[in-house]
């Protein structure tokens, strides 16, 4: 099967995980992107173009099922994801915190696009207090995520350790 039906199939998983679980339980009341942190984990492993087709994918699936079409996921979600699989190639794919900490970043770019980009959003927050209390916590909590993900595609797409290049 072709390695990019199967991401997409993890995406919609993913997406699932999301709407259900990780609405539901919010440690500390912080919700993660579980979308967000496949994409990038995604981008990391196998480049930019592979990385810009699942963000797109995801920030599709991710308007939809919130009722736009084409919205502020899809428009963030794919050039961050084509620049996190520019990451690819420069760095060792056996570094765990290449995707933890790709990902706190990301999270954080995506976290105040979204704001920027929101009309209902631009004028009437507290900045400073989105910032720390709800980017911050959440680009943290997606960076353990990814992490986890991370090692678990690692070992599953790419054999762990011994993968040394394409």
């Amino acid at each position: 099967m072709n390695r990019n039906i199967i991401f997409v199939l993890i995406l919609i998983i993913g997406l699932i995980l999301q709407i259900i679980l990780f609405s539901v339980y919010t440690p500390w009341g912080i919700k993660p992107d579980f979308l967000l942190v496949l994409i990038v984990v995604t981008s990391i492993l196998e480049g930019p173009k592979t990385g810009l087709l699942i963000g797109i994918i995801g920030g599709l699936l991710q308007d939809i099922f919130l009722g736009n079409f084409i919205s502020i996921n899809t428009i963030i979600k794919g050039p961050l994801a084509f620049i996190s699989g520019f990451l690819e190639g420069h760095f060792y794919k056996g570094n765990y915190l290449l995707a933890p900490i790709t990902t706190f970043f990301a999270s954080i770019v995506y976290y105040l696009l979204a704001i920027i980009l929101s009309e209902e959003l631009i004028f009437s927050i507290n900045y400073w207090v989105t910032i720390r209390s709800v980017i911050l916590p959440s680009a943290l909590y997606n960076g353990v995520l990814s992490f986890l993900i991370y090692i678990i595609f690692y070992k599953t797409f790419y054999g762990g350790e011994n993968y040394y290049g394409r």
